[in-house]
């Protein structure tokens, strides 16, 4: 099992979220990437980094655990249209798990929710 963490706080101001990407191997040929807070301009391209390491020919299916994510900027979109494209390259399933307003109407304004899966939970996927 695989279980790594990355979080920002330095220079956080109150009332500001907490961002947090952990790492979990849930079974041979599948990771969950789970993060917690916001997902904009500052914690955006953390998340690009964690999620992009994840990805390669014949690598574990990518799934996206954002229900503890209390905002999906622009940045976030871009990363995650980003890393659907590379997933599709590389030939691996790209899983979003979402079931929050904060997350899924930026999904569904953009269209994401139709290029990639979108679930409400982890269940299915273990």
């Amino acid at each position: 099992m695989i279980a790594r963490s990355a979080s920002r706080q330095p220079g956080r101001s109150p009332g500001t979220a907490r961002f947090t990407v952990t790492e979990q191997l849930i079974r041979r040929g599948a990771v969950v990437i789970a993060v917690l807070g916001e997902v904009d301009v500052r914690s955006g391209p953390v998340l690009h980094t964690r999620l992009h390491g994840h990805v390669r020919k014949a690598g574990p299916d990518l799934i996206v655990d954002l229900t503890a994510v209390s905002f999906l900027g622009m940045t976030g979109l871009a990363t995650l249209m980003a890393v659907w494209e590379a997933t599709v390259i590389a030939e691996v399933e790209f899983i979003v798990v979402a079931r929050t307003r904060a997350v899924l109407r930026p999904l569904r304004l953009t269209g994401l929710d139709r290029k990639f899966d979108v679930v409400p939970g982890l269940a299915a996927e273990r």
